[in-house]
């Protein structure tokens, strides 16, 4: 998302100008946002948070507004580190097997 763009202008860089203001709902707070996302995507992740935190209240039993947005953010950073780390281990042994391929191919054409 962008940021807006009298923010960016006080700090002198030169961003592109948000194209789209979206009006917000979350947890009985209303405010907009202007972005360069597409609406739909924005939409779509506001959904997705308004689900994780029903989720979130749900199994917790967390009423308090604030609260639930500090543990959801907590857990969905949980899950982005996780997912990081996985895709990472997931990488290493792509590598790791890129180089015994190539090193069984090597060996091979000398005959070893």
């Amino acid at each position: 998302m962008s940021s807006i763009s009298s923010d960016a202008s006080s700090r002198g860089q030169s961003a592109k100008a948000p194209t789209h203001v979206i009006p917000i709902e979350i947890l009985g707070v209303s405010f907009t946002i202007k972005t360069d996302e597409e609406p739909d995507y924005i939409r779509g992740l506001v959904e997705e948070l308004k689900n994780r935190l029903s989720t979130v209240s749900n199994q917790m039993r967390i009423v308090d507004p604030l609260k639930l947005s500090l543990v959801t953010a907590l857990l969905s950073l949980d899950e982005l580190h996780r997912d990081k780390d996985r895709k990472g281990a997931l990488s290493r042994e792509y590598e790791a097997s890129s180089l015994l391929d190539d090193l069984d191919r090597r060996l091979g054409e000398l005959g070893l």
